[in-house]
């Protein structure tokens, strides 16, 4: 049996506060294992102010690479829509069936306190353990509210910090070392120009200094939500559609190629990548259903089966889905260098 703890949220950027709780964590429960599971499409969080999942996967790779009991998974990158625990979860428990894992799924005491606004909450003991870390000294009262509510059929044990239930995960109440930091101000020190030393590992601030992280100035991946937004709705309907639907199922680094007077195909053309073949397969899948109901319909499509270069007809916006190395091999935008280009 390996026991592996589960630590998500959107990690934008990953921090020495994640770090060391995941390592109090793990020797408290004596866990095998800590995986970072960066949140690709939080339901609680605006999607057009996040960071892009592949910048904050890879800082987190770069954080944990030298500790051998830490790992990361792009798990929830590689399915469509939004991104939400109960269903991640699942697909552990159905993927590690065979290999006789048990999860620990760790949150903090303020997303806990808001677990009864979560899809499936009551279930989620049925597929893990739950591990909320609150600060030392902090009062349990309220979590223990919360626990009697969400999760009823669990009893604390013995007169600890520990409710259990039977044939489910327990819920472990554990204090850990509170570092006062934050995403919020690191990003803040960030795009004040502020150093963000000793809050974030080494090679997560030099990852962030060479991509202009957070910055406000050119260069910075993650455009506000406000510049985002007028760049799509400066395009044509049903490019400003099909561009949010790419842009709601995680689609990554959005191109739209203006093609009017250029082309008699089209008047756009949109390029786009995912993580995996799946996750390109299960883009185009959503995005056709769902721009169905709006009247959008997609009039052919080709490569669906492999997932590797899946080609949407939606008559004068044609969609290219690429699985990212695919996309780098055929380097559309390159070939069409000349052509005006809009990146929202």
């Amino acid at each position: 049996m390996i026991t592996i703890g589960l630590l998500g949220g959107t990690l934008d950027p990953v921090h020495f506060g994640h770090l060391r709780s995941a390592e109090e964590i793990r020797e408290a429960l004596e866990l095998d294992e800590i995986w970072f599971v960066p949140a690709a499409l939080p339901p609680h969080k605006e999607p057009l102010t996040l960071t892009s999942f592949a910048h904050r996967l890879a800082m987190v790779k770069l954080a944990v690479t030298s500790t051998d009991h830490f790992k990361t998974t792009a798990i929830e990158d590689e399915r469509p829509g939004l991104s939400y625990s109960i269903d991640t979860l699942k697909e552990l428990r159905e993927r590690y069936k065979d290999k006789k894992a048990e999860f620990f799924f760790i949150l903090g005491s303020d997303a806990f306190l808001d677990i009864e606004t979560w899809k499936d909450y009551g279930s989620l003991t049925d597929y893990s353990s739950l591990v909320i870390m609150r600060r030392d000294h902090e009062d349990s009262s309220g979590l223990k509210q919360v626990i009697s509510r969400a999760f009823p059929n669990h009893s604390i044990q013995e007169e600890k910090d520990i409710f259990i239930a039977h044939n489910k995960g327990a819920i472990y109440l554990y204090s850990v070392t509170h570092l006062a930091i934050s995403g919020t101000d690191i990003r803040r020190r960030a795009r004040s120009g502020l150093s963000v030393r000793f809050l974030v590992p080494e090679e997560v601030r030099k990852y962030m200094e060479k991509n202009s992280l957070y910055s406000e100035s050119t260069g910075d991946p993650s455009p506000s939500l406000e510049n985002k937004k007028s760049k799509i709705a400066s395009l044509e309907e049903p490019a400003q559609q099909i561009v949010s639907e790419i842009l709601e199922n995680k689609g990554e680094q959005v191109v739209i190629l203006d093609m009017r007077g250029l082309s008699s195909l089209a008047d756009f053309f949109i390029i786009s990548h995912g993580r995996s073949t799946r996750h390109v397969q299960g883009i185009a899948s959503k995005m056709r259903k769902d721009l169905r109901k709006k009247g959008i319909k997609c009039k052919g499509i080709e490569g669906e089966q492999e997932g590797k270069w899946i080609l949407m007809d939606y008559g004068d916006v044609i969609v290219h889905l690429f699985y990212e190395p695919i996309r780098d091999f055929y380097d559309l935008e390159g070939l069409w260098s000349e052509v005006p280009r809009i990146i929202p």
